[in-house]
């Protein structure tokens, strides 16, 4: 006995080692396998935090989990997160880990995931990560190590959300917990389910249809897997208060069609059950609203559905002697009726039907009533739509609690229309039916922020071919805004996504841009365009003549706008829009395109600006305080032609790297001072009139390419001194100029005149340097011409005796090329001199040697000069000999 229990006692000992050592012994292979089937199926960026096995929690099994698992898109979904989850757990047969057969899946738990499906515009979806399938003539078996033998599925704690950018559809849902189980190994099975989530929300065309919708559910389904048909044996789901049940079958003959039985119940519904599903009143105090009235739900469903067919459906709501009352308000909705119904009776989407034959309600006494009735939805929509009713908004505060909100004015509506979208697509006026009448009076919408808005009247009349716009009046805060116009096409529009036509005439007397923008999208304080992209429909077609007496865009303040504005296939045009701005003239032309690119629009702009300030154009714009800094320092108007095309970034400012831009500034009257490149200049060459210049009759040409403004040569004038100018100036501020600067004998006797000076360094530092070689071939020249005292001294001794003249003329070389010698020698001290002024001292290092070096090449070019002297006279010396012969 006592050996049996040795002996078991080292088993046990054996076992629990093994249990202890295979984590690391196998996480290698689970992590290599891991990686390597994720690399054969997945084109996306995907990481994980920790692989982690335990073989106590669920033994025989063993349980593998990762932490922290991310997986996210490349290309065009850089930025998108498709799926992450705080842990990822599945329990694997133990036995399995030990050939080569593949992993045996058993159970899945996700806790706290994050699922995000996203689709572009372009039709492109985030979730499309799978590599394509180069091996299809493989063993599809051999693709893959794992087998899916799921006996549990569990999530804890997880949110998902539906993006459809081509359809702007929004669906989304928070805190999902579910519960699977069932033994999907089994050909026949029953799965038991229970979930709940929270906030479900679906929002289309900005319109929200669900909001915070609370969802439970429960339900035993008898799966037969071999057959593909589920049963529905018991189950039942609430939304919000809401309670029903779904009974039926659903099954999957084969991978093209879905066939199906279902029929739905619901039959304790109540009215105010089915107000809970409207956003603005479930959210509320919904618990103590007072509703009562008759429900009828019924919906059923049944056929086959594939791609091109769907099952005969039939959804009924009925709705009778309804109403509704806030707890604490005097008024109520009441008299409520609807009758609803959608059909099918299947095969063909285009076989709907959505019939509306009731729909009426009363709000404070007024009564209002619409109908409507669609078919052929698809191929060509026959609708019929009627509305007619008159609300007193004032009645809303009574009904409803606004808490921060109140509303007042009338609005009375008259519409009827009856169609084919065929009539109106071919323009076959004479068989549509659409008349009526929209009016608003003194309409008045006060809200918390303080931003009243007014509409006085607004007066809309409905005809086959137009909405005519006879009159609009509002206040918005102290904007005020009025016009008349005519729309066209407007039913497609609406119905399908059509082009809207339209000719609209807009005046206003004071329009603050800025009071429409969000504190996210509004200007910052040095920025009068970083307000987001302004994306415009492809699918508008208007032209607008405005008249503004005064509009506001941040620090820009313009008076007497007017012109036209076209929009038209994602592009707004501009012509001729003229304005006062920036204490000038400005007039505009050019256009602001989306069409091409919404997440980067282009603006090309032909602006004609007359007498506008320097300094007001430095402080609105920053694009002028990068490219152009030396405005800060300019006092004066100017004007100028500028034709300028840009592609703009997500913050609306033009990408300054792309400008392409060229123009001709002019001035008849300029000052510039306190500017760091004309103090540094008149300091290097000791002229204190370049300083602070006043400048005449500045024509200044300059283009913009790859982030550099360049200007072509430019003359100003300075005291008796004229100043040649041209360079450029970079994003970064860097500046690359050359100035020809003639000092006209103010320094230098008369022996210097012109200096090459190259600036270099940046706006606020700039740096500067002399070309030595130029300045001392004109001191040398000047010293040689005035030392041989021109082209006519031979010729005027012609008369004297030759040696005389000869010994004359080599004296006058000998003396001229010593004091060229001593002129540069004391030249070459004078620029040591300075350069020991510096007080920096690695400057002064740096700045005496290069004076050394430039004293060093005046005195050998004055040598060298001196030499040439010599031989000229030796030359003109031989002519005199020559002429004498």
């Amino acid at each position: 006995m006592k050996k049996f229990l040795k002996i078991a006692g080292i088993i046990l000992s054996v076992i629990l080692l093994i249990l202890i050592v295979l984590p690391f012994v196998f996480k290698g292979k689970i992590v290599e396998t891991l990686k390597s089937e994720i690399n054969k199926t997945i084109d996306a960026r995907i990481d994980f935090n920790r692989l982690g096995l335990n073989f106590f929690r669920s033994f025989p099994n063993v349980s593998v989990s990762l932490d922290n698992l991310y997986i996210a898109g490349i290309n065009e979904f850089e930025n998108d997160s498709l799926f992450y989850a705080e842990s990822l757990s599945a329990t694997v047969n133990l036995k399995s880990l030990f050939g080569n057969s593949g992993y045996e899946i058993r159970k899945i738990t996700l806790d706290n995931a994050k699922i995000h499906l996203h689709v572009l515009d372009n039709g492109h979806a985030n979730w499309n990560i799978t590599k394509p399938d180069e091996t299809e003539t493989a063993d599809s078996t051999a693709s893959s190590n794992f087998k899916l033998l799921l006996k549990s599925v569990t999530v804890n704690h997880s949110d998902f959300r539906f993006d459809n950018d081509s359809t702007n559809m929004n669906f989304a849902f928070q805190d999902l917990n579910l519960n699977l189980s069932g033994d999907m190994t089994a050909e026949k099975t029953r799965i038991k389910t229970n979930f709940s989530l929270k906030d479900m929300r679906l929002v289309m065309d900005n319109i929200p249809y669900l909001s915070n919708v609370k969802v439970e559910g429960n339900s035993a389904i008898e799966a037969d897997l071999k057959n593909m048909r589920f049963t529905l044996a018991e189950n039942t789901f609430q939304l919000n208060e809401i309670k029903g049940s779904i009974e039926g079958w659903v099954a999957l003959p084969d991978e093209n069609n879905t066939d199906m039985d279902i029929r739905l119940k619901a039959p304790e519904i109540q009215f105010k059950d089915i107000l809970s599903l409207i956003p603005a009143i479930y959210s509320n105090n919904f618990k103590n609203v007072r509703a009562a009235g008759n429900v009828t739900l019924d919906a059923s469903a049944k056929g086959i559905m594939n791609e091109e067919v769907i099952p005969s459906f039939n959804v009924k709501l009925g709705i009778d002697n309804a109403y509704f009352q806030y707890p604490g308000m005097s008024k109520s909705v009441a008299n409520i009726g609807a009758n609803i119904h959608t059909f099918n009776p299947g095969g063909l989407a285009d076989n709907t039907v959505v019939d509306i034959s009731k729909f009426h309600f009363e709000m404070g006494g007024n009564p209002f009533d619409l109908n409507l009735h669609i078919s052929c939805p698809v191929s060509d929509p026959d609708f019929r739509l009627s509305a007619l009713g008159k609300l007193n908004l004032g009645d809303v505060k009574e009904i409803y609690p606004l808490e921060d909100m109140e509303l007042s004015g009338n609005l009375d509506a008259n519409l009827q229309l009856a169609t084919r979208m065929s009539y109106i697509e071919k323009e076959q006026y004479d068989k549509i039916n659409a008349s009526g009448v929209l009016n608003i009076k003194q309409m008045l919408i006060k809200s918390k922020e303080g931003k009243d808005i007014q509409i006085n009247s607004a007066n809309l009349a409905f005809s086959p071919r137009y909405v005519d716009l006879s009159a609009f009046s509002a206040q918005i805060g102290r904007n005020d805004i009025a016009g008349t116009g005519r729309l066209e096409n407007f039913i497609p529009y609406f119905l399908k996504d059509e082009t809207l036509k339209g000719t609209l005439s807009v005046n206003s007397n004071y329009l603050n841009l800025n009071d429409f923008m969000s504190e996210e999208a509004a200007p910052s304080s040095k920025d009068t365009t970083a307000i987001g992209v302004i994306e415009i429909p492809k699918n508008i077609d208007f032209v607008m003549n405005g008249n503004f007496k005064q509009v506001l865009f941040d620090k820009m303040d313009m008076r007497d706008v007017a012109g036209q504005i076209t929009v038209r296939d994602g592009k707004a045009g501009m012509k001729n829009l003229s304005m006062l701005a920036l204490s000038g003239k400005l007039n505009v032309s050019g256009y602001y395109d989306t069409g091409k690119n919404p997440q980067q629009p282009e603006v090309s702009l032909d602006l004609d600006i007359k007498e506008a300030s320097f300094a007001q154009t430095f402080s609105t714009f920053v694009t002028i305080q990068k490219l152009a800094p030396v405005f800060e320092n300019l006092t004066g108007n100017y004007s100028t032609q500028l034709q300028l095309k840009s592609p703009l970034g997500t913050d609306f400012m033009p990408v300054l790297s792309a400008i392409d831009a060229n123009g001709l500034l002019s001035s008849d009257n300029v000052e510039i001072s306190n500017n760091p490149v004309l103090s540094g200049l008149a300091a290097a060459l000791k002229n204190e009139s370049l300083k602070d210049l006043k400048i005449k009759d500045l024509k200044l040409p300059f283009s913009i390419n790859d982030g550099r403004v360049t200007t072509k040569p430019f003359d100003v004038n300075f005291g008796s001194g004229v100043m040649n100018l041209q360079g450029s100036t970079g994003l970064d501020q860097s500046i690359d100029y050359l100035a020809n600067v003639n000092l006209s004998g103010k320094l230098t006797n008369n022996y210097l005149n012109n200096v090459n000076v190259k600036i270099g360094g940046t706006f606020q530092n700039p740096k500067f340097s002399v070309d030595m070689k130029s300045a001392a071939n004109e001191i040398l020249g000047n010293l040689a011409g005035k030392a041989l005292g021109g082209e006519g001294t031979a010729s005027q001794q012609v008369t004297q005796k030759v040696d005389e003249q000869a010994e004359k003329l080599r004296k006058e070389a000998e003396e001229a090329g010593e004091k060229l010698v001593a002129e540069a020698e004391k030249q070459g001290r004078k620029l040591i001199d300075e350069a020991n002024k510096v007080s920096n001292p690695l400057a002064k290092i740096a700045a005496v040697k290069a004076a050394e070096a430039g004293a060093k090449k005046l005195k050998e070019e004055a040598q060298k000069k001196a030499a040439q002297l010599n031989d000229e006279a030796e030359k003109q010396v031989r002519n005199l000999t020559e002429k004498v012969k």
